[in-house]
């Protein structure tokens, strides 16, 4: 069994209370609230991933590869935001934001609280197995709590955003430790110091960065799909 540090813990939690209210509010206010927020993210990530890319290797070939892909990752990232909030609406956009937190809620306290074997211990030596499994459940079930809230196109509806939940903790996984094997080879912990607790921005959002992009796709063409 994992251990708690709640010193730690207390430090994220500020940060996400503080955090969430207004990451909701700009959400819900949209327009150009919300434009301006997305390309204020993308520029400070993108700065993040750019020392992590000189920090990975001294040659200059590789620094120049990692960084126009990750120019390119957070472009498609921040236009899938943007996507999101425009054909889905206030609502649609923060069930993808609940279900990301739940994704990383769910990691934190079940690799902490259960432990067990180590997932990738030479990329992220705390991730385990059963955070894993929390990553994929958590989001899993919020999502099917959500559709039962809103009574969303009977089963198929509860069938297609139980499988989102599923998608969208693995994915977030993945993005999760693309963005620590990078800091593991550019030997640093944290991608910043912007938030307290969390470190910097690309460390708060990285399991959202390939998450948007699928979570559009759902909306566009899943949820169309079992609409009509």
């Amino acid at each position: 069994m994992g251990r708690l540090n709640f010193s730690t813990l207390q430090t994220r939690a500020i940060s996400a209370v503080a955090l969430a209210p207004a990451v909701v509010f700009i959400i819900f206010f949209g327009s150009w609230v919300y434009s301006t927020f997305v390309l204020i993210c993308f520029l400070i990530s993108l700065y993040e991933w750019l020392k992590l890319a000189r920090g990975c290797s001294a040659k200059g070939g590789v620094v120049f590869f990692l960084s126009v892909a990750g120019l390119g990752y957070l472009l498609l990232s921040a236009f899938s935001f943007l996507l999101i909030r425009s054909e889905g609406g206030a609502w649609m956009t923060l069930f993808f934001f609940l279900l990301v937190w739940a994704s990383d809620i769910g990691a934190y306290f079940s690799g902490k609280l259960i432990g067990g074997k180590k997932m990738a211990p030479t990329i992220s030596p705390n991730k385990t197995w059963a955070g894993f499994g929390g990553a994929l459940l958590f989001p899993a079930f919020l999502a099917l709590g959500w559709v039962y809230v809103f009574d969303y196109h009977g089963f198929s509806g509860h069938i297609v955003s139980f499988l989102l939940g599923i998608a969208i903790g693995t994915v977030g996984q993945s993005g999760d430790l693309l963005i620590s094997a990078m800091k593991r080879k550019a030997g640093v912990k944290d991608t910043g110091t912007l938030i307290p607790g969390h470190g910097g921005l690309l460390d708060r959002i990285d399991s959202m960065l390939l998450g948007a992009p699928l979570f559009l796709w759902f909306l566009l063409y899943i949820f169309a799909h079992v609409s009509s």
